[in-house]
């Protein structure tokens, strides 16, 4: 045991000190370039230096611990020495996170610098990223250094019964921080640099030397999340002991603290790489000069730079030229800095396209430095190695180009529901959630946060940015969502539980409101609500894949706590897909719909706006004001209906001693199924017949099923599940179909209406199942049906009101 202690504590030592010397040699060349060659330095070679400096204390905080046999268990280490191997730790520990904090912050004012008069994405981009490592790291840091009351009791064991909070805990809690502002580091300059008018395989070096360091700094942040899951889950103290609340909880968290030194280490290489262009170069001359000094390889050298300047020719040419305008002081000062740049040598100038790995970087800097050229704006759709013809507006799409743009929506809706129910089911496979209560809460934090705050997000963005902003955001907030699950999962909190509800919810439903939006413009006015329901069937089916794989594959033992470290890998695989779909919808050309564009088409405005009933409502937003109380009562009863049905399957099964036709897990699947059917077949009847006809039979099943539920008395569970599956086709698409209905001739509005129907449609959705809860618990499950029946029957108002008052047949278009 004691050997295996000490070749760790070796293999520590000589890990973190040479890494730690690796990072300095790429430090001092990074200064070398920045100060010496190129003398071109700003706040991000500042903060570089003192990174560098912070990572210094770190990695001799842990040598000096480990040096001391400090990674040996607690009882093994000499009482006297305690006190300063605690401390040594303490220090490691709070140098952490303002170490990589800083070291994130060189990189994304490096960002800036190079983003200063284009590149809009990657500037607004590294201004988010860069508030959120800031504030993140100042807070992680003080929560660190003050775990303790009082301090000295994160190293003094003198001190007795003390309050802390465990490092493991501490180190979890960062863990969103880091890989979210790890991938946005590593996905940032990749749309600015794949827009170089280069070769492929230059753009392909710059884009790789800026993704090597971000990566590997990426895979040991996985890993030491890896080792602190293993510390928190697979240790069986109880919470009074010193591993969860003392300061012994050192050798349960050691790989990961050594792993946390190899992280900073490697964070300052990757941000020194980028920077060491000019050196690279002056030793490929260096080199060069002193290896062909004889008259035959001086004539291979000319021969060479003879034969290449033809292609330097071409490679100038290719170039879009810089604007004429600006001032004279400014232009001076980006000739000096290209120019001290390519000066190289004093013997000789050296043009940075004739030269290999650094000079990419250098010349791809200087070209994102450079304001854009009026051409540059108007190929703005061209991505360099994917040209892409600039489309049309959302409003005009017809024919085959409305099937492309909506089949394209449409898999964002896919995945929109396949990552809600997929998250759902891994959050409900960890013994997290103990009542009915809990679980009920937990949906109606994910929708009530998406009813307060997902119409903001998504009006705002919609309305000023465009379609393509928008599902990028909401997916970048999926994929910060997603990452909050992965510590909350090994700490069990339930809070935490809570606030990725939120989140993820919020993401979700602003990706919904601008695929409604999207579904319900792209093409013929008259088959909107059509497309509108297709997308819902297409979304409704990827929550049923989503809950085939979970129930196939997720499994939880309590015994072995293993098994839920492993699934929540699929927390880090859900967030790093969502980026990589949200780099996708960066290079997809959708087509866009300003406001003006809106109301400028005379079919999209059925309705003069002039027109108001009793000389106060106005036509055209009345429907949208009874939509928005319709969708609120309808989705609260489906919701109430879905958490609810299961109790009462339960309740007859123990009643009636009779066996169900599927297991509830097996039931809920096929009612999702179900929905996806009913909203591909009402998506047909709407071919046939109007849509507020559609809808008015679509209440009517709605009604008899709630009806048949709370006062028939069965014999049999088989006999309830039967008439719900015959029924509950007609209820899923219900909600939508309201909105595709009423989205009918807004104009300009429209962005806004669905805003509000949606957040309607959200907040119902997470209120009225604690009513139907509630007169469940107090009478019966079957019982609380009578809620459901009430809610379906409010929420007909809508179904009734088109179809009575003509009006609003004509505001509808049918």
């Amino acid at each position: 045991m004691a050997g295996t202690e000490e070749g760790r504590s070796r293999a520590v030592l000589i890990s973190v000190t040479g890494t730690f010397v690796l990072a300095s040699i790429f430090a001092v060349g990074r200064l070398v370039c920045r100060f010496g060659i190129v003398k071109r330095y700003g706040w991000d070679d500042y903060s570089f230096i003192l990174a560098w400096i912070l990572a210094l204390g770190l990695s001799f905080s842990i040598n000096f611990s480990t040096f001391r046999d400090i990674r040996v268990h607690d009882d093994n280490i000499n009482a006297d020495w305690n006190t300063r191997f605690l401390g040594a730790e303490h220090a490691a520990i709070v140098l952490f996170y303002p170490a990589l904090m800083i070291t994130k912050v060189s990189i994304l004012l490096l960002y800036l610098d190079i983003a200063r008069y284009s590149q809009k994405f990657l500037r607004i981009g590294s201004y988010v990223a860069l508030v959120i490592s800031s504030v993140g790291g100042f807070v992680l840091t003080f929560m660190s250094a003050f775990r303790c009351r009082p301090v000295q009791a994160a190293y003094d064991l003198s001190i007795k019964n003390p309050s802390c909070i465990p490092i493991q805990s501490i180190l979890l809690s960062s863990a969103p921080i880091n890989i979210a502002t790890d991938l946005a580091i590593l996905v940032l300059p990749i749309p600015g640099f794949t827009t170089l008018p280069v070769s492929l395989l230059r753009r392909t070096t710059v884009i790789s030397t800026f993704m090597l360091g971000v990566i590997a700094v990426t895979v040991v942040d996985v890993a030491r999340i890896y080792y602190l899951q293993l510390a928190v889950v697979v240790s069986d103290q109880p919470p009074g002991s010193p591993l969860s609340t003392g300061p012994h909880s050192s050798y349960d968290a050691s790989i990961a603290l050594f792993l946390s030194a190899i992280e900073v280490n490697v964070a300052i290489i990757g941000a020194a790489i980028p920077t060491l262009g000019p050196l690279l170069k002056r030793l490929v001359l260096t080199m060069a000069s002193y290896g062909f000094r004889d008259d035959t390889n001086g004539a291979l050298v000319r021969s060479a730079s003879s034969e290449g300047e033809p292609r330097d020719s071409h490679s100038r040419a290719e170039l879009p030229r810089q604007p004429s305008s600006g001032t004279d002081r400014a232009s001076s000062r980006r000739s000096k800095a290209i120019s001290t740049t390519i000066a190289v040598d004093d013997r000789s100038q050296v043009d940075i396209r004739g030269l290999p790995a650094g000079s990419d970087i250098e010349l791809a800097t200087q070209r994102l430095r450079a304001p854009p050229a009026p051409q540059e704006w108007d190929n703005a759709m061209s991505f360099g190695f994917i040209e892409i013809v600039r489309p049309k507006c959302l409003v005009d799409i017809r024919g085959f180009e409305c099937v492309k743009y909506c089949t394209i929506i449409n898999s964002l809706l896919f995945l929109n529901g396949f990552t809600y129910v997929l998250l759902f089911s891994i959050n409900g496979s960890i013994p997290i959630v103990g009542s009915r209560t809990q679980a009920i809460g937990m949906v109606s934090a994910s929708y009530g946060g998406a009813g307060l705050f997902s119409p903001i997000l998504a009006y705002g963005t919609l309305r000023y940015v465009g379609f393509k902003a928008t599902c990028t955001t909401a997916l970048a907030v999926c994929c910060a969502g997603t990452l909050i699950f992965w510590p909350s999962g090994a700490m069990g909190s339930y809070p935490g539980f809570l606030i990725s509800s939120v989140v993820v919810g919020v993401s979700l439903c602003s990706l919904e409101i601008a695929a409604n939006i999207f579904n319900a413009l792209c093409g013929p006015s008259e088959y909107a609500v059509i497309r509108v329901l297709l997308g819902t069937g297409v979304e409704i089916v990827g929550g049923v894949v989503a809950f085939s794989i979970a129930h196939n594959t997720i499994s939880i033992n309590p015994d072995d706590p293993r098994t839920v470290i492993g699934l929540q890998w699929a927390y880090f695989a859900i967030a790093l897909f969502t980026v990589l779909w949200g780099l996708f919808f960066y290079y997809l050309p959708l087509p866009e719909a300003t406001d003006s564009d809106l109301q400028s088409r005379p079919d999209l405005l059925w309705v003069d706006p002039s027109q108001k009933y009793f000389g106060t409502f106005p036509v055209v937003l009345t429907p949208l004001a009874v939509a928005m109380v319709t969708t609120f009562f309808t989705t609260g009863a489906m919701a109430g209906l879905r958490s609810s049905i299961a109790s009462v399957t339960t309740t007859l099964e123990t009643s009636t001693l009779s066996a169900p036709l599927l297991r509830n897990a097996d039931f809920q699947t096929v009612i999702t199924a179900t929905h996806a059917g009913g909203s591909f077949f009402l998506a047909f009847l709407c071919f046939l017949i109007p849509p507020r006809l559609v809808l008015l039979g679509a209440y009517a099943c709605a009604i008899t099923l709630a009806a048949l539920i709370f006062s028939v008395q069965y014999h049999s569970v088989a006999s309830v599940q039967v008439i719900t599956l015959a029924f509950t086709g007609f209820l899923g698409p219900i909600p939508n179909l309201c909105i595709g209905i009423a989205l009918h001739g807004l104009g300009r509005w429209t962005k806004l209406a669905c805003c509000l129907l949606l957040g309607s449609m959200s907040l119902g959705a997470g209120i009225w199942p604690w009513l139907v809860w509630a007169v469940a618990s107090s009478h019966s499950a079957q019982y609380g049906f009578c809620v459901i029946v009430a809610l379906f029957t409010a929420g007909s108002g809508f179904a009734f009101y088109l179809n009575l008052d003509p009006a609003a047949r004509r505001r509808v278009g049918s």
